[in-house]
């Protein structure tokens, strides 16, 4: 049986992705004299060489978790017999997905309106501070030493993805600086919950996750 939920946004593209800052290394001409040399080589070379003074790190925001409901606007259609949703694309294209699944993705972006409002509130806004989400490993996440419950327990989600907050150094191609973040790392570290729970009020049932919020401090690099 299928049941068709209409609901008002337009339907996107949801991928499980990383949206994290990626290094895009430069392509700098083939050496001359050097046929043995290739472009690879050459771009290695200049990412071992460019190493900007920027801590890479992920962490938890230290501000204390909220729980918040929403009622999700998407248009899909919901597979009863095996639980599971479709969704048709404007291309033409489709995908089926398992239903918590489609409801991690969906809380994961409304987590990210969400953590804006908060960024917006707290004024830690600016150059270089942008909010998204992507895919996020527990393991990857830096954590106090006197932790009492592990990030396994703590957080709930049926897809490796969460909310993020990005603090990030932007370099031309030739490694000189064209901006840096408005307010320091640990500003919005502290401004940032640690954790958000969302309930999606779906038509045919609610969905619930509970996620880590991290802050990524990073770099990125024009080719």
């Amino acid at each position: 049986m299928i049941r068709r939920a209409v609901l008002a946004a337009s339907v996107g593209s949801i991928s499980l992705v990383s949206a994290g800052c990626l290094f895009d290394s430069a392509s700098p001409p083939t050496a001359e004299g050097n046929p043995d040399r290739n472009e690879t080589q050459d771009e290695e070379q200049e990412t071992a060489e460019f190493n900007p003074d920027v801590e890479q790190m992920t962490r938890l925001g230290d501000a204390a978790g909220i729980s918040f409901t929403v009622a999700p606007e998407w248009e899909y259609a919901y597979l009863e017999e095996n639980n599971s949703v479709r969704i048709q694309y404007d291309s033409g294209d489709s995908s089926t997905m398992a239903f918590e699944t489609f409801g991690t993705l969906r809380a994961a972006d409304h987590c990210s309106d969400r953590l804006q409002q908060i960024l917006d509130d707290n004024s830690v806004t600016g150059t270089g501070v942008s909010t998204g989400w992507g895919r996020v490993e527990l393991r990857e996440i830096e954590t106090s030493t006197n932790e009492t419950i592990s990030a396994q327990e703590e957080f709930t989600r049926d897809a490796p993805v969460a909310p993020k907050v990005y603090h990030t150094h932007h370099y031309a191609r030739d490694g000189s600086l064209i901006s840096e973040p408005a307010v320091p790392f640990e500003d919005l570290v502290e401004a940032v919950p640690r954790s958000m729970e969302i309930t999606m009020r779906f038509p045919e049932r609610s969905y619930t996750a509970m996620f880590p919020v991290v802050c990524t401090k990073d770099w990125t690099k024009n080719e």
